[in-house]
């Protein structure tokens, strides 16, 4: 959601340029793909669900232990490594995996990284440098903008077509050897994993064996054989990008410790193959198994006119609708619509206790998504549902933040437990955005114990201490709720903690009209 307002920014130039007419140099999808929009309804219709027997699960909800589950992933991998991201930033974490990647590749791992934003991306990671290996392959889903080198020649969005250039790949994965399969809604960047020096994010993962990794490796597939997806030419390639791949293993080593030690992130920045084993030994040992859903939109979405439900949206409905006692959600970016504020009064009418937690104006990360929340507060609480805000400052925070100064702290997560049997972990935000126009893809999995293991993470920060619960009061004014660390009550009228800076521009952008957008 940081990277909004610079998405708005470009298609609002977009716009302006499409006047003009249609690129000459640039290529445009073929029009044959392009025409089947019944053939892209219905595969948004279907849930892209794989389900076979059991697979074993076990969430990662600290930011250390998912960083290092992921490096143990590429450490012990010894054939095939596949990386879907959303964000893959040019910080510590985003060196130290590019780096290990490389070394994956030189021991014969075939990498495949496909990859969507590339504004601030990891400078090596979408260089065509990097892809100068014979073992590593870089995609690019549904680019923003023009890329050059070995990149160029693939179909790519052509001006006018703004519906698609907005449209973003949210998706999570990282898939070993088609054996292990990491999940969720964590991008690879410093803020999800604790260490961040300005600001961190509370985030989820889960790490999963069995079955569901067939089915994670299916939808990747779809992804990177896609029309949308752009590769990298091998035959461009030169002699000069040898030489510089052989200048950026010295480059990238150097700049690993540097930006290590700079930050004093206290992560290792490579592991020992067997402590690797060890410590997936260990998780593995940890999960559950149970049954399971594994749902991820098709990429054909990219190229749907007009609005069309997230088959994993749908998925999380029906575990919604099918509640009878109570549901607890966190959800980073809240912003229920008319269907979604329904089907919250409806499941709150018949008895069903709704705990919903999302950010507050002083933990979000950015502000364009904190309009669509706050202009959605009081008809979320209309519903019946108990709403609450992230406390940015909350004691809890020290348990998720890992940098050497304690940041104020926001929330990426998504997840859900109903009826203390039924769990969702995935990228799916609860906004327009995820609805209707990125992909997304998550898991549900039916099993009392897990669902125990997770609700209690979900309910730390459902604390007193460690939130707001907003309330509207008679007068139709907003209260907010909760409690010092030592037990004393706290209340607010307004959004607790935040500039007067910061609360100017956030209340001039809540009277914008872009909800859909958001």
């Amino acid at each position: 959601m940081n990277v909004m307002l610079r998405m708005l920014t470009g298609v609002g130039c977009l716009v302006m340029i499409s006047c003009a007419g249609p690129s000459a140099t640039q290529p445009t999808v073929p029009s044959s793909f392009l025409a089947k929009q019944e053939t892209i309804a219905q595969a948004s219709r279907q849930r892209t669900v794989r389900r076979e027997g059991t697979s074993g699960f076990e969430m990662m909800a600290d930011g250390k232990e998912a960083y290092l589950a992921r490096l143990a992933v590429v450490e012990a991998a010894q054939k095939t490594l596949d990386f879907q991201y959303f964000i893959w930033a040019d910080d510590v974490c985003g060196t130290v995996f590019a780096d290990r990647l490389l070394a994956a590749a030189d021991r014969g791992v075939k990498v495949r990284m496909l990859l969507d934003i590339t504004h601030g991306a990891q400078t090596e990671v979408k260089s065509a440098i990097l892809a100068a290996h014979s073992n590593i392959e870089i995609a690019f889903f549904n680019p923003m903008t023009a890329l050059k080198g070995v990149f160029a020649g693939n179909p790519i969005p052509v001006i006018g077509e703004i519906d698609r250039m907005q449209s973003r790949m949210h998706n999570k994965i990282l898939i070993a050897d088609n054996s292990l399969l990491i999940g969720g809604g964590r991008n690879l960047a410093d803020t999800y994993f604790g260490v961040d020096q300005k600001h961190n994010m509370r985030d989820l993962d889960f790490i999963a064996k069995g079955p569901v990794v067939s089915a994670a490796a299916k939808s990747f597939n779809l992804y990177w054989n896609s029309p949308l997806t752009r590769k990298g030419d091998r035959t461009k390639l030169t002699g000069k990008d040898q030489d510089k791949l052989r200048a950026m293993r010295r480059s990238i080593e150097r700049k690993k410790h540097h930006l290590a030690h700079h930050h004093r992130c206290p992560y290792p920045v490579t592991l020992a193959r067997q402590d690797a084993l060890k410590l997936l030994a260990d998780l593995s040992g940890r999960m559950i198994w149970a049954e399971y859903e594994f749902i991820a939109d098709p990429p054909e979405r990219m190229l749907r006119k007009g609005k069309i439900a997230s088959p994993v949206w749908r998925t999380v409905e029906d575990a919604i609708e099918g509640s009878q006692k109570n549901m607890v959600m966190h959800a980073a970016y809240l912003i229920p619509q008319e269907e979604t504020l329904a089907l919250l009064e409806e499941t709150s009418k018949r008895g069903v206790t709704i705990q919903l937690l999302t950010n507050s104006l002083a933990s979000i990360d950015g502000l364009l998504a904190m309009t669509g929340i706050a202009n959605r507060r009081k008809e979320v609480i209309q519903t019946g549902a108990e709403y609450y805000e992230l406390n940015a400052r909350a004691p809890a925070r020290k348990d998720y933040i890992h940098s050497p100064k304690i940041t104020p702290l926001g929330m990426h997560t998504k997840g859900l437990v109903v009826d203390d049997r039924i769990s969702f972990i995935g990228s799916y935000n609860m906004d327009p955005r995820s609805k209707y126009i990125n992909t997304e893809t998550g898991v549900i999995i039916n099993s009392p114990a897990f669902a125990k293991r997770l609700k209690k993470y979900l309910m730390q920060d459902l604390q007193p201490e460690n939130c707001w619960h907003v309330t509207q009061e008679k007068n139709g004014c907003l209260n907010w709720s909760g409690r010092t660390q030592q037990g004393q009550p706290i209340q607010h009228h307004r959004d607790p903690e935040v500039p007067l800076k910061k609360r100017v521009s956030y209340w001039l952008l809540t009277h914008l009209p872009w909800e859909d957008l958001l």
